[in-house]
C-alpha cells in the first residue's frame, strides 16, 4: 500500500477512535442511560470506546441504534428536539433545560463520530475495491 494512503488511514483511524472517546467520555459522564433490551449493548460498546479498545464491535446498526436512544429520549423532553439534534445542528444558547442541552451535545458528538466512523468505512471500501480492480487489469 501507497505510503500516503496509509498515512490516510490512520489519521482517519485516530480521528474515529478520538470522536468514540469522546462520545464515550460525555455518554457515561452525563444523565442518558440507555433503555429496553439493547442498555447492556450500548453501555458495553461506549466503555470499549472510552477506554480506546477499538471500535470494530460498533457497527453501524449499534451505531444508529445509539443515535435513535439520543433521538427519543430528547424527545421525551421536548417534542420534535431529538429529530432536529440528530438531523441538524441545534442552537441551544437560550435553551433554560440543561437537560435540553446535554442530549443536543450528545447528539452533536454522536455525529461527529458515526461521520468518522463513515469516511473510515468508505476510505477502506474504496481500498478493497481499488485493490480488486487493479489485480484485474494486471
Amino acid at each position: 500500500m501507497h505510503i500516503e494512503i496509509e498515512r490516510e488511514v490512520h489519521d482517519m483511524t485516530l480521528k474515529t477512535i478520538v470522536q468514540g472517546r469522546f462520545l464515550a467520555e460525555e455518554w457515561l459522564g452525563g444523565s442518558l442511560v440507555p433503555k429496553g433490551t439493547s442498555k447492556s449493548i450500548i453501555i458495553e460498546a461506549l466503555r470499549t470506546l472510552q477506554e480506546r479498545d477499538g471500535f470494530k464491535t460498533v457497527d453501524t446498526d449499534l451505531i444508529e441504534l445509539m443515535g435513535e436512544q439520543i433521538r427519543k429520549t430528547l424527545n421525551e423532553i421536548r417534542k420534535g428536539k431529538g429529530d432536529a439534534a440528530i438531523a441538524e445542528d441545534v442552537d441551544v444558547v437560550w435553551e433554560q433545560d440543561q437537560k435540553v442541552v446535554e442530549y443536543v451535545n450528545l447528539a452533536y458528538r454522536w455525529k461527529q463520530f458515526k461521520a468518522a466512523r463513515v469516511e473510515l468505512d468508505d476510505k477502506l471500501a474504496a481500498i478493497r475495491e481499488s485493490d480488486v480492480l487493479l489485480a484485474s487489469v494486471i
